[in-house]
């Protein structure tokens, strides 16, 4: 969590995505200029991944309602009196920022239809990294690289858990609650919420296509930014002339401070 001298009592909720954790890509620098912005900043880690609990029920996995579960644990410290005065010094705190990358993405949209049927107050910023649109192309994806998952029950992956990589099973109805996720439902999101989505043109996991088909689904309030020869991760790819002068990270380019200054920028202006 980061704080700075406060302008006023808002946060920023930062979401990671699949096999990952609090600290991948941008979160750790983009959580800085949020507490330079004068921001409340809260990075988490969903169960099941980096430093938090286990899954609750190992055989059915990090599903997406499990997620919503944790952004609703999240929530009850901005409802809490009590817990806001212990965690955010302060008593009164309001949800206005959230920043998602990929599967992260899926349980911030989730999230605000949650607390819209609730009438609970919905963030004023929604910012999509690298979403899914299609499910189709995760079941797609699972089928290429591990061709018998459907019928082993899921498939191994790798990723960090409490300070180092680990291998993990990845049971299928985990895959399958992203998968089966109907994203034009988002499209009930209040026109109060302005979204941003942020892809890299030679995304090799999502579909760039998706980019567009967000922008479509929130016509009228929403902003597109691309990243060109930037892959998921805002990587780039081989050969890239790094037009930007932009730092090196496991022997290519590294956008991800791009992708900082993209969403500092839309946040500045909306």
């Amino acid at each position: 969590m980061g704080k700075s001298q406060r302008k006023s009592n808002e946060l920023a909720l930062l979401l990671h995505g699949s096999q990952s954790h609090k600290n991948a890509i941008y979160q750790a620098s983009l959580a800085k200029s949020l507490a330079e912005s004068a921001r409340w900043v809260l990075r988490i880690d969903f169960r099941g991944q980096g430093d938090s609990s286990d899954n609750y029920d190992p055989a059915i996995g990090r599903t997406l309602d499990q997620d919503l579960e944790d952004l609703n644990t999240v929530y009850r410290t901005i409802l809490d009196r009590s817990l806001r005065e212990q965690l955010y010094n302060t008593d009164t705190i309001s949800l206005d920022v959230i920043v998602a990358h990929s599967r992260g993405s899926l349980a911030m949209f989730k999230f605000c239809l949650d607390l819209l049927s609730k009438a609970f107050p919905l963030p004023s910023h929604l910012i999509n990294c690298a979403g899914r649109y299609d499910g189709r192309g995760l079941i797609e994806r699972c089928t290429r690289l591990h061709p018998s998952w459907e019928k082993d029950g899921g498939f191994w992956a790798n990723g960090a858990r409490y300070g180092e990589y680990k291998d993990f099973w990845i049971p299928s109805s985990e895959t399958c609650s992203i998968a089966n996720v109907c994203v034009p439902e988002f499209s009930a999101t209040p026109p109060t919420c302005s979204i941003m989505s942020c892809y890299g043109t030679c995304d090799h996991i999502v579909p760039v296509s998706a980019a567009s088909q967000y922008a479509e689904l929130f016509k009228g309030r929403h902003s597109l930014r691309f990243i060109e020869n930037a892959d998921h991760n805002y990587y780039g790819i081989e050969g890239d002339p790094n037009v930007l002068n932009l730092p090196i990270r496991r022997g290519r380019v590294n956008y991800s401070p791009l992708v900082v200054d993209l969403i500092m920028e839309y946040l500045k202006n909306t």
